[in-house]
């Protein structure tokens, strides 16, 4: 499911885009091409002990995160306390995804969602989740793009229930082109009561 809104407001120079993307996985801890079912399937324990699920549910490292990065996690965790809802914990491995689209967009001067499928994919190699989602932005032109893009986020229905969504970690990647065009990725996951078995 996608959300897209494209505009400029105020001067020309200053521009801002959002998008968003949800998709769930399914209990084969994968995500099935192109699927987003609407409905969760209820989550497993079998094959797991509660020592297993309870290193799964960890995030055992501090994610380094630059200066726009720290910003936009904090604007997004103060708005979901605003509502009543717990903050969300940055993940290293979901930030190097989506610090790396961060980069990509800013190369290319082009905001999608291109590679999120394998951005989640690559994900669920280290933390075994039940569904993810993705918001994207990019804006130029203002003198806080943090605070821009993230007032985007909650002004658009689709970016806010991402942020408001029942999601336990994020990963947040930040990155500014030569233009002076920042872009954002904030990934949020949901992670599965129940650990992968070994192979």
């Amino acid at each position: 499911m996608k959300y897209h809104f494209l505009g400029t407001f105020g001067a020309l120079a200053t521009v801002i885009g959002i998008a968003a993307t949800t998709v769930r996985a399914d209990v084969s801890f994968s995500i099935p091409s192109g699927a987003d079912s609407g409905q969760e399937s209820p989550p497993s324990t079998a094959g797991s002990t509660p020592n297993q699920a309870n290193r799964n549910l960890q995030s055992t490292r501090t994610p380094a995160m630059n200066s726009s990065e720290l910003t936009t996690y904090n604007l997004v965790n103060r708005y979901r306390q605003s509502r009543n809802l717990p903050p969300l914990v940055a993940d290293p491995a979901i930030s190097a995804q989506a610090k790396a689209h961060s980069e990509e967009m800013a190369r290319s001067s082009t905001m999608s969602h291109d590679g999120f499928n394998q951005r989640a994919d690559s994900v669920s190699k280290t933390i075994v989740y039940r569904s993810a989602a993705e918001n994207v932005a990019f804006n130029a032109g203002h003198g806080q793009p943090e605070l821009v893009a993230v007032k985007g986020w909650i002004a658009s229905p689709g970016h806010q229930r991402n942020m408001r969504g029942q999601y336990d970690l994020t990963g947040i990647g930040v990155a500014q082109n030569a233009k002076g065009e920042y872009y954002f990725t904030q990934i949020f996951i949901r992670k599965a009561w129940y650990v992968k078995d070994a192979d």
